[in-house]
């Protein structure tokens, strides 16, 4: 469809610095969009890249990021960690060139990010003591490593030239240099890490020594190629290095760099390394600004950049030359071309929820996306094959207007079948309305924000709201498709005596103190504690779980324990569960001590993670259509991430559509 005069302008005139070329040295990138380095773990056991990572980063240059950076490729067996790349193997650049040669295809820049895990590995992975700059562990770890001899230093810095030099082959457009939130150049600036008295520790200057013998080592070696830092420019770990060590490593490093790329936070920092929902977009762009200010080198900024308006606000204020992303282009690999092409609004923006990115990452599993299931899975439903259109157009009904319906209804309109939509309720949503009322959960509604908008540009789908479809009303649509998304009620397992999350939220609970059970230990029930502490109520916090917010992926409990922790209202209760209430005395047993204690003056129990699937209409329609399927809560109940992975999977089981 050509472009109206409207779009064109946009086009155009929008985000005009977002889309300027820029040289690295020697090298032209089309646009000023990082797709940053981060640890996706799709690597093979071998340390080898796969079809799966190839997938992955064609993906984002097909949608128009400028330069992609592959993130921490292991320079020496020492430093390796599962889910990372073997930077020293020959046998691996065949491999890489495969990665290369797709995003050059769509005219993308790629640079190859080396590193070395030191202290964040393990031994059990290495087969050898870890090397770190001291005898310190990282606190998330927590084995003890060996202190680097001198010989071993230049090993290391030898390691980091040779793999530069063999990489190169694979065709990459520059190198990087990770001394950021993980890896041994990190251990080595860090105030705490570091504890050498030699030329290596010490003052700033000696701290950052290695990592100027390497970029020297490195240049001396590929002559004229972008050369590049990834920089922590704040650690956010009391004791370690802040903004202004940062700027003076900055002035080191850009003696030999050509730009450096901000990072913040560490392992021990972790909610500062990936900033939830809650921390503000753009919260370090104060800081970037001041790294910009001491250089004359590119500075690829970076802090929970969401949108292209703030993106080119930070490039036409002068706060950094390109902007850097990563979870914003995991949520939408056409990032760029949307904004490009004036379709911003178009969007899926990250939500911040940390689940199955870092949530994954955290527990050594291939990272994705809540808001975009196919993330990591481009091989099977990368946007060509998800939305490809059908040659046998379909009438499909969908009941209900969640995650899960919207996200299926979106698919198959956009294949270009006809839809019809069923909502019982007067707006779009579904749970992510009560969910996304919770403290700390509003970026949550990003998820019916981004669908409800879809469905609104789509002329082949009719949507009914205020209407609880019935039988009878699915039938007289004569659907060939019909796809049961109808959700699950919230419940208690003592309905009429328990109060659950919908009457937390609409207010309903009374009382001085409140009891949270607390069944799945997931951001639900910590948000519930929450919502009850914000209003002055006394809480005991029982969970069966090990400690209290357990299934909450690390980045997000730290942020929610540091907006309730020391809150003299909140007792918790963990590994325990309630036996018996009777006149405001709760029974709790400990299930793994076998011990047992009672809390008085309880004024009401509010039980979270009982749901039950609506699927009653599901089973009254089965026979009466061509095809039929339930998704979502309807069919299971779970949670946001699910819903919206079964209306991606719906996709390969229809017929014809």
């Amino acid at each position: 469809m050509p472009e109206t005069p409207s779009e064109q302008y946009q086009k155009d005139t929008q985000f005009k610095h977002l889309f300027s070329p820029i040289k690295i040295r020697n090298v032209e990138i089309k646009n000023r969009i990082v797709f940053l380095p981060h640890l996706p773990l799709y690597a093979d056991q071998y340390y080898a890249p796969t079809s799966r990572t190839t997938h992955y980063y064609a993906e984002r240059a097909k949608g128009g990021a400028g330069l992609i950076v592959v993130p921490s490729v292991i320079t020496h067996p020492s430093g390796l960690f599962p889910g990372t790349h073997a930077g020293y193997l020959e046998s691996n650049v065949p491999k890489f060139k495969n990665i290369v040669d797709e995003v050059h295809n769509y005219g993308a820049r790629i640079f190859v990010q080396l590193s070395h895990m030191g202290n964040q590995t393990r031994s059990v992975e290495t087969f050898r003591p870890l090397w770190a700059p001291s005898d310190v562990p990282d606190l998330t770890v927590g084995e003890i490593p060996k202190p680097l001899t001198l010989d071993e230093i230049n090993q290391l810095i030898d390691s980091f030239v040779y793999s530069a030099k063999l990489l190169l082959k694979a065709g990459f457009d520059g190198v990087e240099l990770k001394v950021a939130h993980d890896g041994i150049l990190g251990q080595f600036v860090s105030l705490l890490k570091n504890q050498r008295q030699d030329q290596y520790g010490g003052s700033l200057e000696n701290r950052g020594r290695i990592v100027v013998e390497i970029l020297q080592e490195i240049r001396n070696t590929i002559g004229d190629v972008p050369l590049g830092v990834r920089l922590g420019i704040n650690r956010y770990v009391p004791g370690d290095y802040g903004i202004d060590e940062a700027i003076q490593y900055t002035k080191m490093f850009t003696q030999i760099a050509d730009y450096i790329s901000t990072d913040t936070g560490t392992w021990e920092s972790i909610d500062m390394l990936v900033p939830s929902m809650n921390v503000p977009q753009g919260f370090l762009l104060p800081d970037v600004k001041r790294i910009k200010e001491a250089t004359d080198k590119v500075v690829i900024g970076n802090g929970r950049i969401v949108w292209p308006a703030m993106a080119e606000d930070a490039l036409e204020n002068g706060y950094m030359d390109m902007v850097g992303m990563a979870r914003a282009l995991i949520a939408d690999p056409s990032w760029a071309k949307k904004a490009e092409d004036g379709k911003a609004d178009q969007i899926r923006g990250c939500i911040g929820c940390n689940q199955k990115c870092m949530g994954r990452l955290l527990l050594n599993l291939p990272i994705s996306c809540v808001q975009n299931p196919t993330s990591g899975h481009e091989e099977e439903y990368g946007e060509d094959i998800l939305y490809k259109k059908t040659e046998t157009p379909k009438k499909i009904v969908v009941v209900g207007g969640g995650p899960a319906g919207m996200k299926a209804a979106e698919i198959f309109a956009r294949r270009g079948n006809e839809v019809v939509l069923f909502e019982k309720d007067n707006v779009l949503g579904g749970r992510v309305r009560w969910e996304s009322a919770l403290p700390g959960r509003r970026g949550v509604s990003g998820v019916s924000r981004y669908l409800t908008y879809m469905l609104s540009t789509l002329k082949n789908v009719t949507i009914h709201l205020e209407r609880e479809a019935t039988l009878e009303d699915v039938l007289a649509e004569n659907p060939d498709i019909v796809i049961i998304a109808t959700g699950s009620t919230v419940s208690t397992s003592t309905p009429g005596f328990f109060y659950n999350t919908i009457d937390a939220v609409n207010g309903k609970v009374k009382g001085a103190t409140v009891l949270v059970l607390d069944n799945d230990s997931t951001t639900e029930g910590a948000a519930v504690v929450e919502l009850f502490l914000k209003q002055g109520t006394k809480v005991h916090w029982v969970t069966p779980a090990f400690f209290n917010g357990q299934n909450i992926t690390a980045p997000i409990l730290l942020d929610d324990f540091k907006r309730i922790s020391g809150n003299p209202n909140l007792i918790t209760h963990p590994m325990e569960v309630l036996t018996q209430f009777e006149e405001g005395k709760a029974t709790l047993f400990n299930i793994y001590l076998r011990s047992q204690e009672e809390v008085s003056g309880i004024d009401a129990v509010v039980e979270i993670g009982i749901k039950k699937a609506n699927n009653e209409l599901y089973k009254a329609l089965q026979g009466k259509v061509p095809q039929l399927f339930v998704i979502g809560d309807a069919a299971a109940p779970r949670d946001i991430a699910s819903a919206l992975e079964d209306a991606v999977g719906l996709s390969k089981l229809v017929e014809g559509a």
